[in-house]
């Protein structure tokens, strides 16, 4: 089966994208996907099945995994108990490399996220122990989450009876050429979603005619590359509106969107509702 390419929303304001889940407020299940960021997913209770490249296994009691980028995975989170809980980190390469490579005491950490590049599985006793740690997260400040989160990465970088899930290295069922160029492409809308962008400038960014990067786009992420990028840029209003007092008018220009109506249909197509609701449930 061929991995859908999921796109990760990182905001500007924090380093790490971090979410909690329970049974009512379920992680967006995408199937059978990959992406270029790390990922650490704890899973408090319950039992389920980890299904990672070309390894499948059941886990029991909960689960805490790493996973390196680009590895092609099933979502993890199981429906079994009413007190379950699902904490998902993710952060990318420029993590390591502006952040972590400016502190020579982090070589331990470095060392670890090098060596866990593909993906790996702790033990019940480990993720007892950091529990408390992932729980926390969902009450604590931006600041508070970056250093929690250092401690958890800290503890993982020491631990022992660590499972390593691949032995040999992993066959993407997805075109190598294309994942470096998604990549690119996902890099590009972030820096320059406000701006108006054509789907000729970003083929011409990657060598490649319209038609054939329209076609590239389709196959590795199920979707148009309007369609991703209008849902992009309704992340990005969401945001606007969660973190700033602003009006609709102001945020539909600050996100890419020249007319008013269009952004409402969008709004409401990818939320379920038109923005003036969404910004009185959010007061």
């Amino acid at each position: 089966m061929k991995p859908s390419y999921e796109q990760i929303y990182l905001e500007q304001s924090k380093s790490l994208k971090i979410e909690s889940y329970t049974k009512d407020s379920l992680c967006n299940e995408v199937n059978w996907h990959l992406h270029p960021e790390y990922e650490i997913v704890f899973i408090r209770n319950g039992n389920g099945l980890v299904q990672v490249a070309s390894s499948i296994q059941n886990y029991e009691d909960g689960l805490l995994i790493f996973l390196g980028p680009n590895m092609p995975h099933m979502p993890f989170g199981n429906k079994d108990l009413k007190d379950n809980v699902e904490v998902v980190i993710q952060f990318n390469e420029s993590f390591i490399i502006e952040k972590l490579n400016r502190f020579p005491e982090f070589s331990s950490i470095k060392e670890f996220i090098k060596k866990s590049s593909k993906a790996c599985i702790f033990s019940k006793k480990v993720k007892e122990e950091l529990s408390n740690s992932f729980l926390k997260l969902s009450n604590q400040n931006n600041t508070e989450k970056l250093l929690n989160f250092m401690h958890i990465l800290y503890n993982l970088s020491i631990a022992k009876n660590t499972k390593s899930i691949l032995k040999f290295n992993h066959h993407l069922e997805i075109d190598k050429t294309s994942l470096p160029r998604i990549s690119k492409v996902f890099d590009y809308v972030n820096k320059n979603y406000a701006k108006k962008i054509r789907s000729e400038t970003i083929a011409n960014e990657l060598g490649l005619t319209p038609n054939s990067f329209c076609r590239i786009f389709k196959s590795s992420t199920n979707k148009s590359f309007i369609s991703f990028l209008n849902e992009f840029r309704i992340k990005k209003a969401q945001e606007h509106f969660e973190n700033k007092h602003t009006s609709v008018s102001e945020v539909l220009y600050e996100c890419g969107f020249n007319d008013p109506s269009y952004f409402c249909r969008q709004f409401k197509k990818h939320t379920g509702v038109s923005p003036s609701t969404y910004i009185k449930e959010l007061r």
